[in-house]
């Protein structure tokens, strides 16, 4: 319970109040402004630090990028060394031997090694494409020219038995049936890029025909604007196969059109004739070590158009007609 002296009646309540307000108002309203002052300074000088805090971080940030984005491109560079390093140290002990990958390419070795296939009757084309291989630069692009079965794939063949890096060689036929060309050159291009920096390359594209020389300028440039290009000796054998069954002087016109490919050695492999023809045959009874009747012999040689399919069709035939043991006396041995 509240006492009676303490219960103040409202009106002189109200009034005091009242009183209260207006003797304080004067004061309150100056400190108000003060403080009002007092926080548009601080919030002004908050604002400019702001500004100059995000300003200091945005250029810190800036150069601390432009620090990191050299840093790591060293970094990149010092792996990239590294695997390099790494991987000649791995070919050098796989493969026994010492400079495995800076070791030039030894062409009279390797040609040496061509010649034991019997290429017959293109020594003159072998001896180019020899003198080609000796001037050692980083970039050779070869177009073998000539009808089929003079030897053009038999040497292409020879040319990757006999390679020292035969972890870089890869052979591509221009023929295989895929949707369109540009399928043909994504398959090439996953080739390209996995040339080595170790030891040279070698690319065969075989089976392209005439109408198939834009694919030589492109293919080049291809090898020329990937990375580390300068750093990767690339060897490129184009097979062009002339159409033998057209007039001579259709034939001597495509073989012309292939004469000028641009920053390519052409290498013309020549025609074959009805005595080269019989030596192809002796070289396949020796090489399947097989003997023949002369009848059998003749047979083969009156059968094949060495105009038109050259040697390609002996090796068949002589497997069909030879034999292992000897059954009469009349035969070939080669």
């Amino acid at each position: 319970m509240l006492s009676e002296d303490k219960i103040l009646p409202v009106g002189r309540s109200r009034k005091r109040l009242r009183i209260r307000r207006l003797a304080s108002s004067p004061a309150d309203e100056k400190r108000k402004k003060k403080q009002e002052s007092k926080n548009r300074i601080f919030l002004r000088k908050l604002k400019r630090a702001l500004f100059i805090t995000l300003f200091l971080s945005a250029a810190a940030a800036v150069i601390l990028g432009h620090h990191l984005t050299r840093s790591n491109a060293k970094k990149s560079t010092i792996f990239k060394d590294f695997l390099t390093s790494y991987r000649r140290q791995y070919h050098q002990i796989v493969h026994g031997k010492p400079h495995y990958c800076e070791t030039l390419l030894n062409v009279q070795s390797m040609m040496s090694g061509v010649r034991k296939y019997t290429i017959l009757h293109q020594e003159q084309a072998l001896q180019q494409l020899e003198s080609t291989l000796r001037n050692q630069t980083q970039f050779h692009s070869i177009a073998i020219v000539g009808p089929s079965g003079v030897g053009k794939t038999m040497t292409a063949s020879a040319l990757a038995a006999n390679f020292p890096w035969r972890e870089n060689v890869w052979t591509y036929a221009w023929n295989t049936h895929v949707e369109n060309e540009v399928q043909k050159f994504r398959m090439l291009r996953l080739y390209v890029e996995q040339f080595s920096d170790c030891g040279s390359n070698l690319l065969i594209v075989d089976n392209l025909l005439t109408c198939d020389d834009a694919i030589v300028p492109l293919l080049n440039q291809m090898i020329a604007s990937q990375d580390d290009a300068s750093n990767k000796r690339v060897i490129v054998i184009y097979i062009f196969n002339l159409n033998a069954m057209l007039d001579s002087n259709s034939y001597q016109q495509q073989e012309n059109t292939l004469q000028h490919l641009p920053n390519t050695t052409i290498i013309n492999f020549k025609r074959l004739n009805k005595k080269d023809l019989r030596e192809c045959i002796y070289r396949e009874i020796h090489t399947e070590n097989l003997i023949i009747t002369k009848d059998n012999f003749d047979e083969i040689a009156n059968t094949i158009d060495v105009e038109t399919s050259g040697c390609k069709k002996v090796k068949a035939k002589v497997l069909v007609y030879g034999r292992r043991s000897e059954e009469n006396a009349n035969t070939y041995e080669g």
